[in-house]
């Protein structure tokens, strides 16, 4: 019997603008379960190089998770280094790229990004999200896979959020979470619905303009929707687009608490720092609730006190914070109502709905890319009579809820499982590692 040749081992270094543990939002889910399974399914060596968010600090380094090899932390640009280059991106147009990257640029984390590469030798070079994709004409005379994790298609994210500031009496805003670091007149600038509108309009035309060479300056882009890979790979021409779509686990949602849904109580979910989150909580408050009637919106995730108190009034809504499970919170109400205000992208909170078994009301942007059957899987509806109806509907006949629940459920296993979506980086050149017994490890 001949030997059979392993492929050699890869090394992944992963570029991320937060630090992506514990995973509680959707972007951090995905780089969580991308590490994970590049490490576990894939058998790379994965190590990353990483910003810290607002309100995360160094010590979450120490307690990274045991399959990330080492984990070092990006210098934070000074304040003038951010100033010139505002300056020079403003003062470029549109070929001066996303105002966003101007916030990540020095020549600190350049000399950080090529010690590292030069010392790990990496296979890949992952960048999260376009803010640091002007990062890779650093690379150029390394021997490495660039990859830039696009995640969505933000050009399209950010022309939604434009329209929904035209319909909304107050909005989350541009900057989102980096808002709680803007102080005094900033802040009070930052809020301005023109300034708003100017800077979403001038963004979207930036990102359009990267996303479309980005096929050109990497090896390989990826994003979480088939839809939003086949859009963009039409829109370039490109064949090294990939969709690694955003997935769940099945299996650990299944579990836990039991059903146990009292009367008249929804729940939504999501962090409220996150504009599209707050934008569609606000639609749900002043927009869907006063059409149900008697019930109690119970919203699960971290909020900021504006918000907060500009609903501190609207008696149908409570507001739980941070929770440890979200399955007994889901679990515990009668009906998940998650109507979308904005975004692009495969949406977390309703692909863990579907997997915790709560019945969905949504609509079309929170469909996107998921493919639930209106009056199977859950109400995909668009108007917030519409929703509203679907609500009652829901609350009225426990024996549908049941029905569309349980086929949501299915669906989550069956199609968004992350063990089947992560199969997808063989485009890239990942082999699954081999078993003793000569399989593969699927784990």
């Amino acid at each position: 019997m001949g030997l059979t040749k392993k492929a050699p081992r890869k090394r992944v270094l992963f570029f991320t603008d937060r630090v992506f543990w514990p995973a509680n939002d959707g972007h951090k889910v995905v780089l969580f379960n991308y590490c994970k399974g590049l490490a576990d399914k894939f058998g790379a060596e994965v190590h990353v190089l990483t910003f810290l968010e607002p309100g995360q600090t160094a010590q979450a380094l120490s307690v990274c998770p045991e399959f990330i090899k080492s984990v070092t932390l990006a210098k934070k640009p000074a304040k003038q280094t951010v100033i010139l280059n505002l300056i020079r991106t403003l003062l470029k147009g549109v070929a001066g790229g996303p105002i966003q990257c101007s916030i990540f640029r020095s020549k600190g984390v350049t000399n950080q990004l090529q010690d590292l590469v030069g010392e790990l030798e990496p296979t890949h070079v992952f960048f999260d999200l376009p803010r640091l994709s002007p990062y890779v004409d650093e690379l150029r005379e390394y021997p490495c896979g660039k990859v830039l994790y696009m995640e969505d298609t933000f050009s399209l994210r950010y022309q939604r959020q434009l329209r929904s500031l035209n319909s909304l009496k107050k909005t989350g805003g541009v900057a989102g979470k980096y808002s709680a670091s803007l102080k005094g007149f900033v802040a009070k600038l930052a809020s301005l619905p023109v300034i708003q509108k100017n800077v979403l309009a001038t963004e979207a035309k930036r990102m359009r303009k990267l996303e479309l060479v980005a096929p050109q300056r990497f090896d390989f882009v990826v994003l979480v929707s088939p839809i939003e890979r086949d859009r963009l790979a039409f829109d370039t021409g490109a064949s090294n687009i990939i969709a690694v779509p955003l997935g769940v686990d099945s299996s650990f949602y299944a579990k836990g608490p039991d059903q146990t849904p009292r009367a008249k109580t929804l729940s939504f979910l999501g962090n409220m720092r996150n504009s599209a989150n707050a934008d569609s909580l606000r639609y749900i408050a002043n927009e869907v609730l006063p059409l149900i009637g008697d019930v109690m919106l119970e919203v699960s995730g971290e909020v900021s006190e504006d918000l907060r108190q500009e609903l501190e009034a609207n008696e149908k809504v409570m507001f739980l914070g941070r929770v440890d499970d979200t399955r007994e919170a889901l679990r515990s109400t009668s009906v998940f109502l998650a109507p979308i205000a904005y975004g692009t992208g495969i949406k977390t909170k309703i692909l863990e709905a579907m997997a915790i078994g709560v019945p969905i009301v949504t609509n079309s942007v929170g469909n996107e890319g998921i493919g639930l059957v209106d009056g199977v899987d859950a109400f995909v509806a668009d108007t917030a009579h519409e929703q509203a109806a679907a609500v009652r509907r829901l609350m009225e006949d426990r024996e549908l809820a049941s029905r569309l629940a349980n086929s949501a459920r299915r669906k989550a296993a069956e199609v968004f499982d992350w063990k089947k979506s992560l199969e997808n980086f063989t485009a890239m050149g990942f082999e699954p590692v081999s078993t003793d017994e000569g399989g593969t490890d699927v784990a």
